[in-house]
């Protein structure tokens, strides 16, 4: 009996179920119905929308018609700035229609488009007239009669878009009509199914899978959409770090040519000029370098070079490049925990000094007085692991809690408003932060407002000998006393770093060429003889890479040719790529004029040894 009353009770709730997804079918049917009735009285309604800016243009074409005619045939004539009014509301309308959302509709009609082209032309034509001082009544005249007899000979573009547009939304209710009734009768049919498969709510576990099979497939769309959030994220790191070489390779010719330009003789007031100028380029150069950095480490592209490096001459090296600095702004700076003797670990010198650099700068940049001091020391952590830190100390402004924990956030500026004292782009901590852990380490920052901050680098300790090779002697600088004038080729095709080498080859004394691209580089290697090829990497037509591995691979003498690498492109792949294309020496720019006189000393003697060990 209870089993029977259960089932009962069962079947009463299944049929109340049924019985309400009945009703809602039939509220259902009952709102198809009424958009049938709604979709049937709307096929009787134009829609005007679409073609509203071709009626608006007709009627501002046929507006400065009656104007020109009023300003050339009648006494009271229309002002020349009346006229010049109504040319101008035309000249809109035309770009307005052509930007539209209904030109996709208007222009269907090739006519239309052919009757806009023809409008745009006199309206061109107009312009160029009124703009003459005085205007020229006879070429206006002549214009009204192209016009008039223009809109004599063609259909209004307004009528032809309306009749288009008409068709085809009445095509469109049509077909609207057709589905409409199509699924009027899937609903009776989906009603009558409904009745007889009340059964169905017994299986209601089943429907729960599906929707658990459902939330799985969302969870793998949603994962899915992250994965594409992560790559677009790469792609605009990798756009930034296009973005930065673009902008480094003009800077390498502004850069040079203000190098060359302060070696020459100036007065005090140019002096003082390039000297300023000297600054900005280095604040320019430093912000690239930073965008280069986030770019790179966004994208996973910069890779640690391990090496011995000698921690004691590294803040030496820090502390001689900020002195001037310091004294400048009139700063005590301070280095009382210098090692006596090397510290040598393993890391990557370059970064070190980055991370070391960035924080000085920083303690300098928001100290107006007092002092900043540099200290490091050697520590053991309770499982016995060694670390050593840098802690740069300073008796500036200070941060407060809130400023403390968005300071390595990417932009964030403790002085942010429009009119800050501090210049910058809150780039360098974030990356300092980053390199840091790179390297196996972390900063920590002590600081409180008024009363100055403390940046702790803490990385790890691994000591590490640097092997002990005999020095050799540096390379004598060339000059045309002492060596024969070099021929060299130079592939660049920034124009303005073409000046720039030209100025630093001329200095040394030796002979250059120019090209635009790797493909005429090769050509003029044919016809001429080089001592040395200066190749840029990034070119149009053919890149240098190409084109060293292609003077690599022929069997003559010239492929022996030393070829230096000249490039914006710092990251660590470019160089791999530029030696194992066959490039002898990689310079980055901006080009320095010592590393370009030794790359020239050792490569081109080197290639005047082997030359003669061939010959003999």
């Amino acid at each position: 009996m209870p089993l029977r009353l259960s089932w009962i009770s069962y079947s009463i709730r299944l049929f109340v179920i049924t019985a309400v997804m009945a009703a809602a079918m039939l509220v259902l049917l009952a709102f198809e119905l009424i958009q049938r009735q709604v979709l049937l009285e709307q096929n009787a309604v134009r829609v005007d929308s679409l073609t509203a800016p071709a009626f608006i243009l007709d009627n501002e074409f046929q507006r400065f018609q009656h104007a020109l005619e009023l300003h050339l045939y009648t006494q009271q004539r229309v002002s020349k700035d009346n006229l010049q009014m109504r040319l101008d509301l035309l000249t809109s309308k035309v770009d307005w229609v052509r930007e539209s959302l209904g030109s996709a509709f208007i222009f269907k009609d090739p006519q239309n488009m052919a009757t806009l082209d023809m409008m745009q032309t006199y309206v061109q034509r107009a312009q160029q007239v009124l703009a003459q001082e005085p205007s020229q009544l006879h070429e206006l005249s002549m214009l009204l009669n192209d016009m008039q007899a223009f809109t004599s000979k063609n259909h209004p573009m307004s009528y032809s878009a309306d009749l288009f547009a008409s068709l085809m939304l009445e095509q469109q209710n049509t077909e609207l009509l057709s589905q409409n009734q199509q699924i009027t009768w899937l609903t009776l049919a989906q009603l009558v199914l409904l009745m007889t498969a009340a059964f169905g709510l017994l299986k209601r576990h089943r429907s729960q899978q599906r929707e658990q099979t459902a939330l799985t497939a969302l969870n793998d769309q949603l994962r899915q959409a992250q994965s594409d959030t992560g790559a677009a994220s790469r792609g605009k790191s990798l756009f930034l770090a296009n973005m930065s070489h673009e902008l480094r390779t003009p800077f390498n010719g502004i850069v040079g040519i203000l190098n060359i330009l302060g070696t020459t003789p100036l007065s005090s007031q140019q002096a003082d000029l390039v000297k300023t100028v000297n600054d900005s380029a280095g604040h320019f150069l430093k912000l690239l370098n930073d965008i280069l950095d986030m770019s790179a480490l966004e994208s996973g592209k910069i890779s640690l070079q391990s090496e011995a490096v000698d921690l004691r001459a590294l803040m030496m090296n820090a502390e001689a490049i900020m002195r001037p600095l310091a004294i400048q702004k009139g700063l005590s700076f301070q280095v009382p925990d210098l090692p006596a003797e090397p510290v040598w670990v393993k890391s990557d010198a370059t970064r070190l000094r980055q991370i070391l650099l960035n924080l000085l700068n920083n303690a300098f940049k928001f100290t107006e007085q007092g002092q900043v001091s540099l200290h490091f020391r050697q520590s053991t952590d309770e499982k016995s692991l060694r670390f050593f830190e840098f802690s740069i100390c300073d008796t500036g402004i200070g941060l407060d809690e809130t400023s403390l924990g968005k300071l390595f956030q990417r932009f964030y500026q403790v002085d942010s408003g429009l009119s800050r004292k501090f210049s910058g782009v809150g780039l360098g901590l974030e990356i300092s932060l980053s390199l840091a852990r790179l390297l196996g380490g972390d900063i920590h920052v002590q600081s409180q407002p008024g009363q100055g901050s403390n940046f702790t680098v803490r990385l790890p300790l691994v000591s590490h000998q640097p092997h002990t090779v005999e020095a050799a002697p540096p390379s004598p600088p060339l000059s045309t006393t002492d060596n024969e004038k070099l021929r060299i080729l130079v592939a660049e095709d920034h124009p303005v770093n073409q000046k720039f080498l030209a100025f630093l080859l001329q200095r040394l004394g030796h002979q250059a060429t120019f090209c635009e691209n790797g493909e005429i580089a090769l050509q003029t290697l044919d016809k001429e003889d080089f001592d040395v090829v200066l190749m840029d990497i990034h070119m149009p037509v053919m890149d240098g890479l190409t084109a060293t591995r292609t003077i690599r691979s022929r069997s003559c003498r010239k492929a022996r040719i030393p070829i230096i690498a000249l490039t914006a492109d710092v990251f660590k792949e470019a160089r791999e790529s530029a030696a194992a294309a066959g490039v002898n020496a990689f310079i980055p720019k901006p080009v320095q004029l010592q590393e370009l006189q030794n790359a020239l000393n050792t490569h081109v003697k080197i290639s005047s040894q082997e030359d003669e060990a061939v010959l003999n």
